[in-house]
């Protein structure tokens, strides 16, 4: 009886080291889809885009975009989802530059032209050397400044507002952590138990003042409206909630008129003190 217990116990362990190593070998395959390289000439954008280089604390070279306006209500320091470069939001990128924003965005480690392989921990890193960028060599005194968040992005924002805080927060298609997310992935959520990636973004939410506004799609299959639902719920700050009539990627596209005015409404509301949500 007592080898029986024994080899039990002994099979659960193997299966749990085994787990743990194929989550360890997997995960940053099921999380990451970088693109290499660029799929854009920037002189075909008719905008002035600036192509900066950012040296990260662990040596890696971080690709960034710096479209600078003349005349900013104010800056969008954005931070993409987990696929693709910065190529795949080329259009949305100018638009926001249109709209009379100063836009600086990067791709992480691993995608476009930066160097490396993307990890949670690297991510942090090129937030960390991405904000130390902004901040010193960027930002214009009395210029507010919003961070800017989409899917997986959104974890990225919230950690650079622990960092530097940002006058405003605008997450799009987010979720409230990776652990939350997989409740919509049950195939995924025993082995979500032995992950090593977190991003908790509610969690470096926690305590902050500055607004808020949360955008999701109610059609959303990879990211489900109620994952932006519980995200908007932790958060205790002056919060704003949005849902638009589209799927993930495609917010801005559907209902832009919609997706501006509440967008448009916070930023009167950090430059002018206005309130009108």
């Amino acid at each position: 009886m007592a080898v029986s217990i024994f080899l039990y116990i002994l099979f659960f362990i193997v299966l749990m080291l085994t787990l743990k190593m194929l989550v360890v070998l997997l995960e940053p395959r099921l999380t990451f889809f970088p693109i290499k390289g660029l799929e854009t000439d920037l002189d075909t954008l008719e905008i002035p885009v600036k192509e900066i280089s950012i040296q990260t604390s662990d040596e890696e070279t971080l690709h960034t975009w710096l479209m600078e306006h003349s005349e900013p209500r104010a800056d969008v320091l954005f931070f993409h989802g987990n696929g693709g470069n910065l190529s795949r939001w080329k259009d949305f990128l100018v638009n926001l530059h249109r709209h009379s924003l100063t836009v600086f965005a990067l791709d992480y480690r691993g995608y476009g032209k930066s160097t490396g392989s993307p990890t949670e921990e690297g991510l942090y890193h090129d937030a960390e050397a991405f904000l130390r960028h902004y901040w010193n060599k960027v930002h214009q005194p009395n210029r507010k400044v919003i961070y800017w968040g989409r899917s997986l992005g959104g974890a990225i924002s919230a950690y650079a507002t622990t960092l530097k805080k940002p006058d405003a927060v605008i997450l799009e298609a987010s979720f409230p952590s990776k652990y939350s997310l997989l409740d919509h992935y049950p195939a995924l959520k025993i082995l979500g138990l032995l992950s090593e990636f977190k991003f908790p973004t509610a969690e470096f939410l926690d305590g902050i003042s500055c607004p808020i506004l949360v955008i999701h799609g109610d059609r959303d299959k990879v990211v489900p409206l109620r994952q932006g639902q519980l995200l908007y719920d932790r958060l205790d700050t002056e919060k704003y909630f949005h849902t638009i009539s589209a799927g993930h990627n495609n917010l801005h596209q559907v209902d832009p008129d919609s997706y501006w005015e509440h967008i448009n409404r916070l930023i009167d509301k950090i430059t002018n003190g206005q309130d009108s949500h």
